[in-house]
C-alpha cells in the first residue's frame, strides 16, 4: 500500500496498473499526456454505517425495477416513438447512481449516470489498497459476465453473441484525449484477459462487421450529432449491442425523469405501491421544470434550489441559486434547464500535512440491472466535484 500523502500517490497507483496489465506499456498514448491527475485520487477512506448501504441497494433496485416495468415504458411510448428510440433488449453496463448523504443519514439522489467512470480503476484502488468492497461480492470477473448477458438479452446479429468470439470495441468522442484515457487502456486489457479481441475507437470510426460488442462511453446519450450518425445506424440496424445506450439513457439517466418521478399525475399513472412512492418522496429531491413554472417563482426559491442543464454531465453550467445572479438567471433556457432541491454534500474531518481539512463528498454507486456492484466516494472542496482538491478525488469506501 502507498504512503498515504505521498507525493507521488498516482504515479504509485499506475505503476500498480501497468504491472497488473502489462499491456499498457506497449502505448504511447502514456508518454503523450499526464495519465492520472495528481488529484484524481485520494488517500483518504471513508467510513459509512451500513444503513447508508442498505440505502443505496433498495432505492436503485427500485428504481431500476420501475423503469422497466412494462406500463412505466407504456407512459412513454409517445416520446421513445418521437425520438426513434426503440428498446433494444439489453441494459448498461457500468452505470451509476450517484448520491448526496443529507442531515438525517438519508441518500438523495443527484442524479443516475449510464456513461459512468471508474468502475474499473475504482475496483482496482480497493485491490491496490488490500481493501474488500464491503457493499457486493463485485469482481471483474462478473464485468465479463455482465458484457455476455448483454449480448444475449441484446436483439444483435446471432453471429456477435458467441461468447468465445467477442470482439468489443470502447467508444468516445476524441478517446485519446479524454481526463480518464487511462481507464479506456485498463479496460481494452482486461477485455483482452475476458478473452475479447478488443480496441479503443473514435466513435465515429466505428464500421459494420468490425465489432459486436461496444461499451459505450460517449456522452451524445441520444446519438443526435453528425458524428454519430453512423453509430446510431448500426444500433438502430441491430449490428451492435451498445451498452450503455440511448433507450436506457431515457427511462433512468434523462434529468427529466426525475422531474416526473416526483409528480402526483405521474406516480398514478403507473400505479405505484406504497413502498415505491415512500423511496421516491424519502430518497429523489424534488426537481422543477422552469418551463412549467413562472421565472419570478423559481427566482424567489433559487436560494433553496440547485440549478442544472437537463442533459449535461460532469458539473458542467451547474449553479447553486443562492450564489446566482439575476443576469446569469435570466440567460437559463428553460427547455434545457432543471432545477432541484438543494441537498449540502456531506463531510468529512480528515488530516492532512498542513493539518485538519474538511472535504465534501458525493457517492457514487455502480450497479448492474439494479444490483449494487460497488461504491466510490468523490472528495472535493468548493461547489462542485472536481480533480482541483489537494488530496481530494476518488475514494474507497468501507461500511461497518
Amino acid at each position: 500500500m502507498p504512503d498515504q500523502f505521498s507525493p507521488t500517490h498516482s504515479e504509485q497507483f499506475l505503476s500498480y496498473l501497468i504491472q497488473k496489465y502489462p499491456g499498457l506499456v506497449d502505448t504511447n498514448q502514456l508518454a503523450s499526456q499526464e495519465p492520472i491527475s495528481p488529484n484524481l485520487i485520494s488517500p483518504f477512506v471513508v467510513e459509512l454505517p451500513r444503513s447508508v448501504l442498505e440505502q443505496a441497494r433498495e432505492i436503485i433496485s427500485t428504481l431500476f425495477a420501475l423503469a422497466h416495468q412494462e406500463n412505466y415504458r407504456d407512459y412513454y411510448q409517445p416520446q421513445t416513438q418521437a425520438l426513434g428510440l426503440q428498446n433494444p433488449g439489453n441494459y448498461g453496463i457500468m452505470m451509476s447512481y450517484d448520491f448526496h448523504i443529507d442531515g438525517s443519514g438519508n441518500l438523495k439522489l443527484i442524479e443516475v449516470n449510464t456513461n459512468a467512470a471508474f468502475l474499473i480503476l475504482g475496483y482496482e484502488l480497493y485491490q491496490m489498497r488490500a481493501l474488500a468492497p464491503s457493499c457486493s461480492n463485485f469482481t471483474l470477473g462478473t464485468l465479463k459476465e455482465c458484457i455476455i448477458n448483454e449480448l444475449s438479452l441484446s436483439q444483435t446479429n446471432e453471429k456477435y453473441q458467441k461468447h468465445d468470439s467477442i470482439k468489443a470495441a470502447i467508444i468516445d468522442d476524441k478517446p485519446d484525449q479524454q481526463r480518464l484515457y487511462i481507464e479506456f487502456l485498463v479496460a481494452r486489457e482486461l477485455f483482452k484477459k475476458f478473452g475479447f479481441e478488443s480496441e479503443i475507437l473514435d466513435s465515429q470510426d466505428l464500421k459494420i462487421g468490425d465489432f459486436g460488442f461496444v461499451y459505450n462511453r460517449d456522452t451524445d446519450f441520444y446519438l443526435s450529432s453528425e458524428r454519430t450518425r453512423n453509430l446510431k445506424t448500426l444500433y438502430d440496424s441491430g449490428k451492435i449491442c451498445l451498452s450503455p445506450n440511448p433507450f436506457e439513457y431515457f427511462l433512468l439517466a434523462d434529468k427529466q425523469r426525475m422531474i416526473e418521478w416526483g409528480q402526483s399525475e405521474w406516480q398514478k399513472f403507473l400505479g405505484l405501491n406504497q413502498k415505491q412512492l415512500e423511496i421516491i418522496h424519502k430518497h429523489v429531491p424534488l426537481c422543477l421544470d422552469l418551463a412549467k413554472i413562472s421565472s419570478e417563482e423559481v427566482w424567489n426559491l433559487r436560494k433553496k434550489l440547485f440549478f442544472k442543464p437537463k442533459r449535461a454531465f460532469g458539473s458542467k453550467q451547474t449553479y447553486r441559486g443562492s450564489s446566482m445572479s439575476r443576469k446569469v438567471f435570466e440567460n437559463f433556457l428553460p427547455e434545457e434547464f432543471l432545477a432541484q432541491e438543494y441537498v449540502p454534500a456531506a463531510e468529512i474531518s480528515c488530516a492532512t500535512p498542513e493539518g485538519p481539512q474538511n472535504f465534501k463528498y458525493d457517492l457514487r454507486c455502480y450497479a448492474y440491472m439494479g444490483e449494487l456492484q460497488l461504491v466510490m466516494a468523490r472528495l472535493y472542496q468548493g461547489q462542485v466535484t472536481n480533480s482541483k482538491t489537494p488530496y481530494g478525488g476518488f475514494a474507497c469506501v468501507q461500511f461497518s
